[in-house]
């Protein structure tokens, strides 16, 4: 299929990533931990361990404020939504097609980006106001990101649930889902997580953009009239 290798190779990127900061993360939990024993005595550890933690925050917030950063969008006609499959969190098989007849946001993520993770906690903080808009949310996992099938939408949550502290992600109006590797490719065939489409409720795409979490505003105003305005598209930005 066209567009596959590309894919792949930004899939295999992306997991490589995963694995090399899986290993920091334990090798800083290990270097913490032998901190501890060490500095108990003198009872410096939790301000130091604090202030650590607080530079890497920082650190991880600058960086995404940088990647995130969209321009103003430009007109262009509506085009159809590309139909496809996905899987849903009962194991059935969905399809965009279906989702006609209401405003749709369709949102593409991975366990593995930085910006999605970022991006679910400020969806979920903004999700009433997306709501109020009429719009409906669906959360869909990257092809090869995941599992796939049932088990891929059950990690997918967890990431989800686990980037949100615990805050709703599953509430009406928000749903959840695996992409098939079609439906990956007909709208990320890049394989760069944390872009989004505004799909009016007519089924035509009238809004491309990425990073929810630095582009909510423009996100929100473009719900608002995403029934009565032509198709835009914000400069999409890679998120990791």
């Amino acid at each position: 299929m066209r567009g596959w290798p590309a894919y792949e190779r930004a899939i295999a990127s992306r997991r490589g990533r995963r694995s090399a900061v899986t290993a920091g993360a334990l090798a800083l939990v290990v270097g913490l931990g032998a901190y501890a024993l060490v500095g108990t005595a003198s009872g410096t550890v939790s301000v130091k361990a604090g202030s650590a933690a607080s530079e890497h925050h920082s650190k991880h917030h600058a960086a995404k404020s940088a990647q995130g950063s969209a321009s103003a969008p430009t007109s262009a006609p509506g085009t159809p939504a590309p139909n496809g499959t996905f899987t849903t969190p009962a194991g059935t098989t969905a399809t965009i097609a279906s989702l006609r007849g209401k405003p749709t946001m369709v949102w593409f993520v991975a366990g593995g980006c930085a910006s999605c993770a970022a991006s679910i906690p400020a969806v979920a903080s903004h999700f009433d106001q997306l709501h109020a808009t009429g719009l409906r949310v669906l959360t869909l996992g990257l092809y090869g990101d995941f599992a796939s099938g049932k088990k891929g939408v059950a990690e997918l949550l967890t990431f989800g649930r686990e980037a949100a502290f615990n805050e709703p992600i599953t509430r009406a109006g928000w749903e959840w889902g695996m992409a098939s590797k079609a439906l990956s490719l007909a709208y990320d065939p890049a394989g760069i997580p944390d872009l989004y489409v505004l799909i009016g409720s007519t089924g035509h795409i009238r809004y491309r953009n990425s990073v929810p979490d630095s582009t909510m505003g423009a996100l929100i105003a473009a719900a608002k009239h995403l029934d009565t305005h032509a198709q835009t598209t914000a400069a999409v930005q890679p998120c990791c």
